[in-house]
C-alpha cells in the first residue's frame, strides 16, 4: 500500500540526525509534494505514526516529533536483549523453527565442523517493545552445546553460552549487505519488498577463536538503528564468512 510506504519514509526522516525529539516536521502541503502523494495519504500515514507515538499532531500548529524508534549507542559486543535492556527497553522473541540438522558445507565450514555434523538451527523474529525489529537464523554446534533448548532461544543466546555453558565470548565478525526482503520476510518485519533491508553474517568466537555460532541477521533498518563505536586501538582480525551465494 502507498501509504506505508510513506509511513517508512517519514519514520527514516524522523530517526536521521536531522531531526531531534521536539521538532516540527514539514507541513502536510510540503510532505505531500515531497512524496508526491496526496494529502490524504500523507494524513493517513501521520494518523498511523501518532498511534505509534512518533509524533504528535497539534490542530493549527503543525505535527512534532514526540519520540523516535529504537537507536542505540554501542561502545562493545552486547547481544540483542542487552542492547535492548540497555536502553530501558523490553526485547522478545518468537521462536519460528527449532531442530537439528546435518550441517551443510557453509554452515560446517562458518563452525569448523565436518559437513554432514548435527547442529541445532532456530530462526526467531526478534521484537523490542512488542515492534518486529530482526529475523535471527542461528546455528550452534549439537556436539558443543547438546543441552541446548528451544527455551533457551526464546531469551538470550549469548547469556546461555556464557552463563550456563562457561564459553566466553571474545568477540565477533560481522559481514554486511543490502538486500531487498522477500514477500516472507517483509510480511515478518511489517514493511514492503521494497524497502531495503539490512542482511548481516555473524560468526561469535571464544577466546580461543573458535567459532561459536554462525548466523544470518535480517534487521529493519526503519525499526532499528546501532552506533557502534570501534576504538582505534583495538587489535582488528578482519574475517569475511562465505555467504554461501
Amino acid at each position: 500500500m502507498i501509504y506505508k510506504n510513506i509511513v517508512n519514509l517519514l519514520k527514516k526522516r524522523i530517526n536521521s540526525p536531522s531531526y531531534n525529539i521536539g521538532d516540527l516536521l514539514p507541513s502536510e502541503k510540503e510532505l505531500a509534494a515531497l512524496y508526491n502523494v496526496s494529502r490524504n495519504t500523507l494524513r493517513k500515514a501521520l494518523k498511523e505514526l501518532e498511534e505509534a507515538e512518533l509524533v504528535e499532531r497539534r490542530h493549527g500548529s503543525g505535527t512534532w516529533i514526540r519520540s523516535k524508534h529504537f537507536q542505540a549507542s554501542v561502545a562493545h559486543l552486547d547481544s540483542f536483549s542487552e542492547i535492548a535492556r540497555n536502553e530501558g527497553k523490553n526485547p522478545s522473541s518468537q521462536i519460528l523453527k527449532f531442530e537439528l540438522q546435518t550441517a551443510s558445507e557453509e554452515i560446517a565450514k562458518g563452525l569448523q565442523l565436518q559437513h554432514g555434523d548435527l547442529v541445532y538451527y532456530a530462526k526467531r523474529l526478534r521484537f523490542i517493545n512488542n515492534i518486529a525489529m530482526q529475523l535471527e537464523e542461528t546455528w550452534l554446534s549439537a556436539t558443543r552445546f547438546p543441552d541446548l533448548t528451544i527455551a533457551h532461544m526464546q531469551k538470550s543466546k549469548f547469556s546461555y553460552i556464557e552463563n550456563e555453558c562457561g564459553v566466553q565470548i571474545d568477540g565477533c565478525y560481522e559481514s554486511v549487505l543490502p538486500m531487498l526482503p522477500s514477500a516472507e520476510l517483509a510480511k515478518l518485519l511489517h514493511i514492503s519488498t521494497l524497502d531495503p533491508i539490512i542482511k548481516i553474517y555473524t560468526q561469535a568466537v571464544d577466546e580461543q577463536q573458535k567459532p561459536i555460532d554462525y548466523s544470518i541477521l535480517y534487521t529493519n533498518v526503519f525499526e532499528f538503528q546501532v552506533k557502534y563505536y570501534i576504538p582505534r586501538k583495538a587489535v582488528a582480525r578482519l574475517q569475511f564468512p562465505k555467504t554461501g551465494e
